[in-house]
């Protein structure tokens, strides 16, 4: 029941797969499912083809897109930052939209998909859904994260030092620089010298989600140390800003559920959520 189609963005054409319901019934909702930042419109292990089938049987639309410079689509993958990525989902669920009347319009994210997702569904009032698996801490939020571990391994590191009487020798001989070991703590706070992190937005997407109306669900691996970074980020700040999310864990998952078992749960949890919300 899928068919291929391209679309517009910034002048870029996008390749993709639209799905219709499998039962022909007019559709529920449309859902739009995003690969993570070095994947294409497959997912992992087939994972979003698998989820797609699922959704056309359950009588909704669905498409699965490459964005720019991945997959099929035009544009210059390399360069290609978070917020092209975001006009290009913007272009999708332009493209959706015009495909027929649908009550919701749900986007479907895995890995730097979810980000991707947030992103355009702070700008796209018709979003009104969003399903994140293995979602990442934005960089700000990744960037505050990981000085605080690091302070932390370091911080750990002078104590058991200062348990040494040759530590306190040398810091009255002078010979021990506090200046630079709290420079070694913190990281140095300049900015990586040419060039820009591509994962970057000019937005504060955090600030912008805080704002969002709309339902979510969260879904991560125990054994994916990035996806349960974003899980606990993402689980205390939507409980802070009273945003509609629930939150799911799949024991011994890895990051892209390459695991059968996990794979089914995962969309097995969706899709039972899609219901609920319905």
């Amino acid at each position: 029941m899928e068919q291929p189609v391209t679309f517009e963005s910034a002048g870029l054409r996008l390749y993709g797969m639209l799905g219709k319901p499998a039962d022909g019934r007019p559709p529920a909702r449309a859902v739009i499912l995003l690969h993570g930042w070095a994947g294409y419109r497959i997912g992992p292990h087939r994972m979003l083809i698998h989820a797609a089938r699922q959704l056309q049987a359950q009588s909704c639309i669905t498409l699965r897109f490459d964005v720019r410079g991945r997959g099929d689509s035009e544009g210059d993958g390399v360069n290609a930052c978070l917020d092209d990525m975001i006009d290009d989902l913007r272009a999708a669920v332009r493209f959706v939209r015009a495909q027929g009347s649908v009550a919701h319009v749900t986007l479907l994210g895995l890995c730097s998909g979810s980000n991707v997702s947030i992103g355009a569904a702070t700008l796209e009032p018709e979003v009104d859904e969003l399903v994140l698996w293995s979602i990442l801490p934005f960089q700000p939020e990744a960037r505050s994260s990981q000085r605080w571990r690091r302070i932390r391994f370091y911080l750990g590191e002078y104590v058991r030092k200062a348990t040494r009487a040759e530590t306190w020798k040398r810091l009255f001989k002078g010979e021990i620089n506090l200046k630079g070991a709290g420079r070694v703590m913190v990281g140095e706070s300049k900015p990586r010298e040419g060039g820009r992190n591509l994962k970057d937005s000019a937005r504060d997407l955090m600030a912008a989600f805080g704002r969002y109306k709309g339902r979510a669900l969260f879904i991560a691996g125990t054994k994916d140390p990035e996806g349960m970074g974003g899980y606990e980020l993402f689980s205390a700040f939507c409980r802070r800003k009273k945003i509609d999310a629930e939150f799911f864990l799949i024991d011994g998952a890895t990051h892209s559920y390459y695991s059968s078992a996990h794979e089914k749960e995962v969309v097995r949890l969706t899709l039972e959520w899609l219901k609920r919300t319905a």
